[in-house]
């Protein structure tokens, strides 16, 4: 999607300081596309008689702008030139030509194809995040349409792994505690910041549908079906934890469960489980399955003798809200139940 600058590239005549650089980089994120990123590497290793071409299946923007901000006559200081040398090589892939007697025709493999499709669709919702900002977080891009009929299965599957790579990126932000990098996106406020996590979510289950849909159909081999006694036959939990007065409910109520909310009484950290699908929970051996990866997260509570009751006593609007409301740093959960875990509360 084209972008239109509005302000002149920024440059600087002395050496730039951490901060200038965080801001110019963010301004090129802002303001620059992927095959713009393309372009500036490419230039770059041209003069500096660097071979090869660039590999758009690795990670290049942030390389892309510094190689950029150097073409254009500014000082990035010893850090920035490392950091290039350090990271181009890896980027720059080298191919080897064959030539042939009878047909030196340059041919595309089907590797190749794919990565350039990947690039040129990952480059379009990179594009929706844009105008979604754009629009003062109001008009949400379809990232399903931007997809659906041009990501394939395996396509689907690389763009979940680029994206989960975006959404730590900003959710790095919104947690971190360096001066600088809270500088650099100072433009940025925590419901901001919030919304393009969220968008970046939507983005990764729409992917995950498109690599679903895209599994060939065949027969399923029969499986016999397990009881629900028999699933959680090896599961150990915290039964009781007296000091906080909660009691876990039985790990049977976990089948089929959409949420569950449990709490480590070692760690003092909450944490809220999300069915990946309308099929809800399963577990395996210790192991609680099926459950939404991305949205499954936990926070160490400050004071949990007074968040707990809200957890058990809470509806499901008041609950939908009470880990963004609670004042710490987010974690993934991951999936394991063991003796320091009470099951506090299921929802069906």
């Amino acid at each position: 999607m084209a972008r239109h600058l509005k302000i002149e590239e920024p440059k600087f005549a002395d050496e730039m300081t951490t901060i200038q650089l965080m801001n110019t980089l963010n301004w090129y994120h802002q303001n620059k596309e992927y095959k713009d990123g393309i372009i500036y590497i490419q230039d770059y290793a041209k003069k500096n008689k660097i071979p090869g071409r660039v590999n758009t299946s690795k990670s290049i923007l942030t390389l892309a702008w510094v190689c950029r901000l150097v073409m254009n006559g500014n000082n990035v200081g010893e850090k920035g030139i490392k950091y290039i040398k350090e990271h181009i090589k890896d980027v720059m892939q080298v191919e080897v030509v064959q030539i042939l007697k009878v047909d030196t025709t340059p041919t595309i493999s089907i590797q190749d194809r794919m990565k350039e499709k990947i690039a040129e669709i990952a480059g379009d919702l990179e594009g929706a995040i844009d105008d979604y900002i754009k629009s003062g977080y109001v008009q949400t891009p379809s990232a399903f349409s931007i997809m659906q009929n041009r990501a394939k299965g395996l396509h689907a599957q690389r763009l979940i792994e680029q994206f989960k790579k975006r959404r730590v990126e900003f959710d790095d932000v919104l947690h971190t505690k360096d001066s600088d990098t809270k500088e650099a996106y100072s433009n940025f406020t925590k419901p901001q910041l919030k919304k393009i996590i969220a968008f970046c979510d939507s983005i990764i289950t729409d992917a995950m549908k498109i690599a679903g849909e895209a599994k060939v159909n065949r027969k399923p081999r029969k499986r016999k079906l397990k009881t629900a006694d028999q699933l959680i036959a090896k599961v150990k939990y915290c039964a009781e934890f007296a000091e906080l007065k909660l009691k876990s409910v039985s790990p049977k109520e976990i089948i089929g469960a959409m949420q569950l909310w449990v709490y480590n009484i070692k760690t003092r950290k909450l944490g809220c489980y999300h069915a990946e699908d309308a099929g809800g929970f399963s577990i395996k051996v210790t192991t609680i399955t099926n459950y939404n990866e991305t949205k499954s997260v936990q926070k160490i509570l400050r004071k949990p003798n007074v968040t707990l009751p809200e957890v058990l006593t809470g509806g499901k609007v008041y609950m939908r809200n009470l880990i963004d409301g609670i004042q710490a740093v987010e974690s993934p959960l991951r999936g394991r139940i063991n003796e320091d875990v009470v099951l506090v509360r299921i929802i069906k």
